[in-house]
């Protein structure tokens, strides 16, 4: 193992081992006669937004969809989806769908807004799902229940196994109608697991189904992260007998290097623009933080110390990269100017803090901060510099890392016994197991 890694302690061994008062809404597919949907207007009209905190949760209620017999299978699979959406958010609150037969089937002309509120909704979204030899389509329309008016309308269309994308894609869409900010349900998510002797990149919905690997070189491939597009993967892989940074394609089929030389090329980042990766390396003979143009191979050295560098991440504007340092004796996570210069140290608790990454806004780290032995996930404001512990000894938790919408959070953790990887809200609540099996590390949400 390298002398870095061993300077570095658990940091760099993880690094090795892959490491409102709210308006509130009623959704139902119920598929009972809904009149042909008007035209879609370019921008609907918002009636109601969710914001800052203390809300009252959002109301709604799913129906299942009726439709022909043909089409029963993706509509159940559609609506299901649907709810399991809206529930992981946050403030939605899913109304009990036991209580759904209380209310007549709507018809053409006539919504039974008030029957749907006797059950606690206050809004509601009609909708038809249909069958086409291999295509499905769901025609989705929003009404707000107490103005008893129209909100929007929205279609959705593909193939019958695109059920799930369907209903991904209508909860993103009241997501950003309620709230103003993207959804994740489109999102997905990347990590690397233990394969055989080696390691693999895989890729997995932000809720854990439809798992698929991409890497196949049977070495080690570890600490994917996304492109701001969500069209490329950065990664380091040892396929050519010494670690090195790749980009591939989100597909898996297209390899190249980004950045090789020296014994340790590790923990890349991608800049806003996509066009530079943030990356450590001791090419130079120590542990520091370079910057490499991937329309010209040019790299930059952004680091000057004799102290160990590593886990840079660039802030969503572009001006700052947040990073570790042991410069003051311990792993302290610190933030400099995007052109190295003007480093300060934020991490003011703990006795090791590392692999800080910053949130959509650029108000936020999340790091990890070992206490008592155990390394548990932290979120540091920068305005206060207020830190807030959110998870609390449950075995060690790393790699966090922030979903699209500010709101969530994906992480590595062994409370189970082996590593595996987990969502959570960016309160600490909610914690969900996504996979299962072999260990799995280095976690990354697309946005």
């Amino acid at each position: 193992m390298p002398d870095l890694y061993a300077r570095l302690g658990a940091a760099a061994s993880r690094k090795v081992r892959a490491r409102s008062a709210a308006f509130a809404v009623v959704v139902a597919l119920a598929a009972t006669g809904s009149p042909a949907l008007p035209q879609q207007p370019s921008q609907p009209q918002i009636t109601g937004v969710v914001t800052g905190e203390g809300f009252t949760p959002i109301r709604i209620a799913l129906p299942t969809a009726d439709a022909a017999a043909s089409a029963a299978g993706p509509a159940q699979e559609l609506v299901e989806t649907l709810r399991d959406d809206l529930r992981f958010v946050g403030f939605f609150d899913v109304v009990d769908p036991s209580l759904y037969h209380l209310v007549p089937p709507a018809k053409a002309d006539a919504v039974p807004y008030d029957e749907w509120r006797s059950i606690g909704a206050d809004s509601l979204v009609l909708g038809r799902v249909s069958l086409q030899g291999e295509r499905i389509d769901l025609e989705a329309r929003l009404y707000d229940n107490p103005n008893r008016t129209l909100v929007f309308a929205r279609r959705y269309g593909g193939g019958t196994d695109l059920a799930r994308r369907i209903a991904h894609q209508l909860s993103d869409d009241l997501v950003r109608h309620f709230t103003g900010r993207p959804g994740v349900a489109l999102s997905r998510i990347a990590f690397c697991s233990k394969h055989g002797d080696g390691k693999e990149i895989y890729l997995m919905d932000y809720d854990g189904r439809r798992l698929r690997r991409l890497t196949t070189s049977g070495t080690l491939n570890l600490s994917p992260v996304w492109s701001p597009d969500g069209e490329r993967l950065a990664f380091v892989s040892w396929r050519s007998g010494r670690p090195a940074i790749y980009v591939m394609d989100s597909d898996g089929k297209t390899n190249r290097v980004a950045t090789a030389g020296g014994d340790l090329n590790s923990a890349p980042a991608w800049s806003p623009d996509g066009r530079r990766i943030v990356y450590n390396s001791d090419v130079d003979g120590n542990s520091e933080i370079y910057v490499v143009e991937l329309g010209t191979g040019r790299n930059t050295r952004l680091t000057h110390t004799p102290g160990i560098e590593t886990s840079p991440s660039f802030s969503p504007n572009g001006r700052e990269i947040a990073f570790t340092s042991d410069r003051s004796g311990s792993p302290q996570v610190y933030i400099m100017d995007a052109e190295g210069l003007n480093a300060r140290r934020v991490s003011s608790e703990g006795e090791f803090n590392d692999s800080a990454s910053w949130s959509p806004q650029g108000d936020r780290l999340a790091f990890v901060s070992r206490r008592e032995g155990r390394f548990d996930i932290v979120v540091l404001n920068l305005a206060s510099g207020a830190m807030s512990r959110l998870t609390h000894g449950e075995g060690s938790n790393e790699d966090p890392r922030w979903a699209g919408d500010g709101r969530h959070l994906v992480f590595a953790s062994n409370r189970s016994g082996g590593w595996q990887i987990y969502t959570m809200a960016a309160d600490g609540s909610d914690a969900r197991q996504l996979t299962r099996g072999s260990d799995s590390f280095t976690p990354d949400w697309s946005r």
